[in-house]
């Protein structure tokens, strides 16, 4: 598959000190990648109640000030950036739950990669991408650029953890077009076979290592076919469980951009990312881009 930038970046953005590091990141990107650059702030309305009780009226007024602060601080936030690539973003500020209509709203604008910015705070060991990001990363329908790491610091080495899925393909095309790296790794890693389903089979023994056999070369074979259609990667076959073995990579290589694919949409925690995805979000110090499995047609 051939590599597919994005033509239009859009940037979340809560006016934190993340969001306006993923703005000075993204408008780099576009700049170099010839995209179009939105910012898009997203007001959450709140339940007003005028003096007079009619709960209609209030709302809409609160609303309609809200909207205005949101739009005086995109501008702020702005001419914060005056000078510089990112400032020739387009800000939007839409009406709605940022936690849910966030992706929603960036394609309507007309993106096609959405970027968030990320808290490097940790709680309980874990790192936190901030309570609405981490919602809004499991209902957005396009792919999405998570940034930790400095505006300013480049993708030297990029990492590419492929299941062989539409998805992990499509994050590897997208991969090649977004980042202008040094080194490329794919990696592909076999699991052992699950113990429950072991236990529910219980086969024999010259059973069991015919399946384990087969399957591990079944596993090599599309590993090879995989590294073969990507030559410009250093392709890596590892045995082990998934989410220890990439973290592992990660760690080893100093990693600054994971590339996954992601197994569909809805709002039940994991039903988007899966465990590695998550994984990776909340225990690795990188950039992670997530891409949705490609819609069948």
């Amino acid at each position: 598959m051939s590599n597919h930038p994005p033509r239009h970046l859009v940037v979340a953005t809560d006016f934190s000190p993340a969001a306006d590091a993923a703005l000075a990141r993204a408008g780099t990107l576009a700049q170099r990648l010839g995209a179009a650059l939105s910012l898009l702030h997203v007001v959450e309305p709140l339940p007003v109640m005028s003096a007079w009780g009619d709960p209609g009226a209030g709302a809409w007024l609160g609303l309609e000030a809200l909207q205005r602060a949101g739009e005086s601080e995109l501008a702020r936030q702005l001419a914060r950036h005056a000078g510089t690539p990112a400032a020739a973003a387009v800000a939007t500020c839409r009406v709605g739950l940022p936690r849910r209509d966030l992706g929603r709203l960036a394609q309507e604008l007309g993106g096609d990669l959405l970027v968030i910015g990320a808290r490097n705070e940790r709680r309980i060991g874990d790192r936190l991408l901030g309570s609405t990001a981490q919602a809004a990363v499991h209902h957005v329908p396009l792919p999405v650029l998570v940034l930790r790491r400095p505006a300013a610091s480049p993708w030297t080495r990029v990492l590419a953890a492929s299941d062989g899925s539409p998805g992990a393909t499509a994050a590897i095309a997208l991969a090649e077009g977004l980042a202008d790296w040094g080194e490329a790794h794919l990696l592909r890693v076999h699991p052992p076979l699950p113990e429950a389903t072991l236990a529910l089979m219980q086969p024999a023994q010259t059973q069991l290592e015919t399946l384990v056999q087969g399957l591990e070369r079944d596993a090599i074979a599309r590993a090879e076919a995989e590294a073969q259609a990507h030559p410009r990667w250093q392709a890596a076959f590892r045995r082990g469980a998934v989410i220890d073995t990439v973290l592992g990579e990660i760690e080893r290589r100093t990693i600054d951009l994971v590339a996954l694919g992601t197994r569909g949409h809805g709002p039940v925690l994991g039903s988007l990312l899966g465990s590695l995805g998550q994984a990776v979000l909340s225990r690795a110090g990188c950039d992670v881009l997530l891409v949705p499995q490609p819609a069948a047609t």
